[in-house]
């Protein structure tokens, strides 16, 4: 059983090591979500502009080789600023799963609300393990689904603490995501990589939930 204080002690730990690329990546990764936020304001949401689709578009591939770099870092490797641009290959893979994965919690939630929780934790690690693997949206959720297996009140908690740590940052001016963006990114792929160790057979665990 992977521990939750251990994961963002690990992120932050992490952080610390490279900096300087998790503070820059993760600032062009709030101003580039700040700027199509707001043209999407000025627009009334729905009447995008040219404009905000490209950055809309821009923003995916971002986001992916944001976690991409992330993923590099948590595997001892060093990688370079420029990667975050770097990713643009498997963007519809990664736009699917994104698309694919809140329709499933939604269908959950309109069936009796259980389900929804439980397929957000479920297929929590989709979207992670298309950048990862580059697997199709629905093998990555399947993927999602087996290595969650038996440990979904642990994640839960896990995830509800993420969002905690997130929403302190955001409090502090939106300064703090500087921080508990890089910190609670690592922490997550932290814990994907130990539920594919522990699929694996390679650590041992203590009496997951059945869930």
């Amino acid at each position: 059983m992977f521990s939750i204080k251990e994961s963002v002690k690990y992120g932050w730990n992490k952080s610390k090591e490279h900096l300087e690329l998790v503070l820059f990546s993760t600032l062009l990764v709030l101003a580039i979500g700040s700027l199509v936020g707001s043209i999407d304001d000025h627009r009334g949401g729905l009447n995008i502009s040219t404009f905000g689709f490209v950055g809309a578009i821009f923003m995916i591939i971002i986001r992916i080789g944001y976690n991409k770099i992330f993923l590099r870092i948590h595997d001892g490797e060093s990688p370079k600023f420029v990667e975050i641009f770097q990713e643009y290959r498997i963007f519809w893979r990664y736009l699917s799963v994104s698309i694919l994965f809140p329709l499933a919690v939604l269908g959950g939630f309109i069936l009796l609300v259980i389900p929804g929780i439980i397929w957000a934790v479920r297929f929590s690690f989709s979207p992670l393990i298309v950048i990862d693997t580059k697997i199709g949206p629905v093998a990555s959720m399947k993927e999602s689904y087996a290595i969650t297996k038996g440990y979904f009140l642990h994640l839960l908690f896990f995830w509800i603490a993420l969002a905690a740590i997130n929403f302190l940052g955001l409090i502090f001016f939106g300064i703090g995501l500087l921080v508990t963006i890089p910190v609670t990114t690592l922490a997550a792929i932290h814990v994907y990589r130990e539920l594919y160790k522990a699929k694996a057979g390679l650590i041992k665990t203590s009496s997951p939930q059945a869930v």
